[in-house]
């Protein structure tokens, strides 16, 4: 009481802090009435109830339940409705999960050691708005969340895992006592003793599994790549896109016939380049570009020219990446609209395209030298 009475004569001063009495509330925990009655009277301050709500955070002596958590998973969902009336690719969905969606989660995680169950959550509407561009999260996915949470050289697309990023985000609480208390039972730590800081990326890393780079990342991974085409040749090595074949093994379809040749049945393997539709695409961009293109596998055929002349190299893959969101992309509109393109409009469009990103690319190297 003594302590408190201090306290509050020092912040009462003129040079001290000055506090506002009718918006501040005083908090009390294990203290008897009689106590709580006088220093009510002393700051004039009226008694505050737990929880209570701190720049946007419910601040509790215990641990937050599931409850307390739940404006945040609103939040998520209510900026997923005002984002989902947007017509965005899913290139632009990965983006906005990256930068908004993520961002409104990392607030907390800097603070509290969230529930898993929300975790949970968070996880599932960011899916459902990947996939399907709205909250729903009963819906399915063309590939699962963790494969998507992986590293960009491990197969995935960096969107980072929300619960080990919340443990290394509290972990740098940890580091701060390790560092600043003198007890020698604390100096457990690597960075301590390597004399190195705590940050908060490096401990989301040190907590992910260590796997294989892919031998497609060089490929999918570069700045030259448009992002639809990029995301869209991500799905194509995974063999994710929803082919003739896929569908009739889920029972949405009962017959497989492709829609560019209508010849054989439709798979990965046949669209990319079995199909005579896309063996013909791909003779009209082999004559533009002088490159002789494989005839089945590309991703093979790309790792050959991975100790060719850099530039060349990647010149090669965003023509090669181009083709096959067009492929896709006559394919779906064959399916919906019942017109397919002429090979030669469609390899014009890569050509425009590739062009276009040559252009664009070469005049920001010219800026960045100058």
């Amino acid at each position: 009481m003594e302590l408190l009475i201090h306290s509050f004569e020092y912040f009462s001063k003129p040079t001290g802090l000055v506090m506002n009495r009718g918006k501040s509330n005083i908090y009390f925990n294990g203290t008897d009435e009689h106590h709580i009655s006088e220093v009510e009277k002393l700051t004039g301050m009226k008694r505050g109830n737990v929880p209570f709500k701190y720049l946007g955070i419910n601040v509790s002596p215990k641990r937050l339940s599931v409850m307390d958590c739940s404006c945040l998973v609103e939040r998520i969902v209510e900026r997923i409705k005002r984002l989902g009336s947007r017509k965005l690719s899913y290139a632009g969905r990965i983006v906005l999960i990256k930068s908004v969606l993520s961002s409104l989660h990392t607030y907390w995680a800097r603070i509290f050691v969230l529930p898993k169950t929300v975790i949970a959550s968070i996880e599932a509407t960011c899916r459902s708005f990947l996939w399907h561009g709205n909250e729903q999260k009963d819906n399915p996915a063309l590939v699962s969340w963790d494969t998507i949470c992986q590293p960009k050289r491990q197969g995935g697309l960096g969107i980072r895992k929300f619960h080990e990023w919340n443990l290394a985000a509290i972990a740098k609480y940890a580091w701060w006592v390790a560092t600043k208390a003198d007890h020698l039972w604390v100096r457990w730590q690597t960075w301590t003793d390597s004399g190195q800081s705590y940050r908060i990326d490096k401990g989301y890393q040190w907590l992910l599994p260590v796997g294989a780079q892919v031998s497609w990342f060089p490929w999918m991974n570069q700045r030259w790549l448009l992002p639809k085409h990029s995301f869209c040749s991500w799905l194509i090595v995974q063999q994710r896109l929803l082919t003739q074949d896929r569908l009739m093994r889920m029972n949405i379809v009962n017959h497989n016939c492709c829609y560019l040749c209508g010849l054989h049945e439709e798979s990965h393997d046949h669209l990319f380049f079995e199909c005579v539709y896309s063996k013909r695409c791909r003779a009209l961009i082999s004559d533009w570009c002088q490159v002789q293109l494989p005839g089945t596998n590309s991703i093979l055929w790309w790792l050959k020219w991975r100790n060719r002349i850099v530039g060349r190299k990647q010149g090669i893959a965003v023509i090669l990446a181009g083709l096959m969101y067009w492929i896709w992309y006559t394919r779906n509109q064959c399916r919906i609209e019942g017109m397919l393109w002429r090979p030669e409009f469609l390899v014009q469009h890569v050509r425009s395209e590739a062009c276009m990103r040559f252009k664009v690319l070469k005049s920001q190297n010219v800026n960045s030298a100058t």
